[in-house]
């Protein structure tokens, strides 16, 4: 096709058709036996794609592959709908690969990332991350000596209340803390950990105030201390202190066993006087070890310390989704079915399993981006090796599921709604691999209504069926689990296709 938007019109020469006729050909145009003498305009080039190139050229001097190319294109704010819509390819990667291509060879480097040795995880990191797992279950073991002490009116309330409230308040100082920790600010992030710890037993004494009417003192002392726990247990894991964790809680979980096995007056008292004093040195453990970063030097600040208003409610409406996911199913069941109330443990177990995958999956990633030249192999092998991750954290917890069946069936309590209940608390293992891998992507909306969504249907179709103890029917507890567990793949699902749009954007592993 040839342009016109450089010709004069206005020359009395030219004429439409691209050809410009001279003076001379004027004049022997009347001649029959010699054509007229035509000169085609340059060609002049349409093709957005090459000014793309153009446009990309100085600062991909160093390029070797078109991964690298669509990195350069994401991080320009290249979508994959601009790519449709401005260059007619169907994604941002087809797009870079035809870049690639028309900016022909470049220069040989040695490519660093390469070539340079990795230093990779210590082990006992490894093992350190999880250990988190058998953490969140040893004050499990004192629970029903505390439940005894404590009595059965408003129990359920108080332990979902402080629970909830526990897991959004340490999410956000979580959250906030290593925020204040990458922008260099450790005495910040010190100070906002030590309040932190110091106002959970306040913000536990307002809950428990709350629930007197139904619990009386026992029940809000216990909120209390529950909250307490939760706090400085993050506190300790935020510095790495999981084996001062582990061996402030390791009498409690003793006696609290001890108390399973004889129950009586005397290991009663034994087990809650282990618990309560396990929280106390849990919480001085979490004061003292801040107690060196409370002195560290920090430069001038130059950035907001803290999280956008937008970033906190992210993490704190997660924390309340996660809470509700998993307490709108199991509070019908904590005080009358232990096979189903015990169905969590081991999803708790292999928590800390699932973190570890978790924080290996940017590493990997990396080392795939590093091995693979094309964009959309790239894309294959993530999606890959996130489908061996999930089967990896769906097959521990399973390992763990079926020994806790077989426990169960030895004792005689083992329900066909406690096979399923255990079943859906394995899958909510790989739902929580995607969840986490979601929040590193900061798409906590995404998170949040795809949970909202799985409770408001697991909780509408048994009420509509008549099996949703929640509401106060009182239907099939395995009509009602089986509900639970067909809305945990949902959610898998759901997750799963909110990592679509942002796990394969080369950008967040160059």
């Amino acid at each position: 096709m040839t342009s016109y938007k450089d010709a004069d019109v206005t020359d009395p020469l030219w004429r439409p058709g691209g050809t410009t006729t001279t003076g001379a050909a004027l004049r022997d145009a009347d001649r029959a036996d010699e054509p007229e003498r035509t000169i085609l305009l340059p060609r002049i080039s349409t093709d957005p794609v090459d000014d793309l190139v153009e446009r990309v050229r100085p600062q991909l001097t160093r390029v070797v592959d078109a991964l690298q190319v669509a990195a350069a294109l994401e991080a320009d704010g290249h979508t994959d709908r601009a790519a449709q819509v401005e260059y007619g390819y169907s994604d941002v990667f087809v797009l870079a690969s035809e870049v690639f291509r028309r900016m022909g060879p470049t220069s040989p480097v040695v490519d660093e990332a390469r070539t340079s040795p990795t230093t990779g995880r210590g082990r006992w990191d490894d093992l350190r991350t999880i250990s988190h797992g058998l953490l969140y279950v040893l004050p499990s073991a004192a629970f029903p000596a505390v439940l005894a002490a404590v009595g059965r009116p408003g129990l359920v309330l108080g332990l979902i209340l402080a629970g909830t409230l526990g897991w959004i308040y340490s999410g956000v100082i979580a959250y906030s803390a290593y925020r204040l920790l990458g922008l260099g600010r450790p005495r910040s992030a010190s100070r906002l950990l030590r309040t932190a710890a110091l106002t959970a037993p306040l913000l536990g004494t307002v809950a428990g105030g709350a629930v007197l009417p139904y619990g009386g003192l026992s029940l809000a002392t216990m909120m209390v201390f529950q909250l307490a726990y939760q706090l400085a247990s993050t506190l300790l894991i935020f510095y790495r202190r999981e084996l001062w964790l582990a061996l402030a809680m390791i009498p409690a979980f003793l006696f609290g066993g001890i108390y399973l096995v004889s129950a009586g007056p005397t290991q009663q008292r034994w087990a809650v006087g282990a618990a309560a004093v396990g929280v106390l040195a849990t919480l001085a453990a979490a004061l003292w070890v801040t107690q060196t970063a409370a002195r560290a030097e920090e430069p001038a600040a130059r950035d907001p310390l803290w999280p956008e208003a937008p970033a906190l409610l992210g993490v704190a409406g997660y924390g309340l989704c996660s809470a509700a996911l998993l307490f709108h199913a199991q509070a019908p069941y904590l005080l009358g079915r232990l096979d189903i109330a015990a169905a969590a443990v081991p999803l708790i177990l292999s928590m800390g399993f699932v973190e570890w995958r978790t924080s290996l999956f940017w590493a990997n990633a990396v080392a795939l981006a590093r091995h693979t030249h094309e964009p959309h192999g790239f894309v294959v092998g993530v999606w890959r090796m996130i489908g061996r991750e999930v089967t990896a954290c769906l097959a521990v917890p399973a390992v763990l599921g079926a020994a806790l069946l077989a426990g169960l069936f030895h004792a005689g309590m083992l329900s066909a709604a406690g096979v399923v209940m255990t079943a859906a608390h394995v899958a909510l293992a790989g739902a929580y691999y995607l969840a986490f891998l979601l929040v590193g992507r900061g798409r906590y909306g995404w998170l949040c209504l795809s949970m909202a969504v799985v409770i408001v249907l697991h909780t509408g179709v048994g009420a509509l069926l008549g099996v949703a103890p929640l509401l106060g029917q009182d239907g099939r507890a395995l009509a009602d689990t089986s509900l639970y567990l067909g809305s945990v793949v949902l959610l898998q699902a759901l997750f799963a296709l909110g990592l679509v749009p942002v796990i394969g954007q080369v950008r967040h592993y160059r």
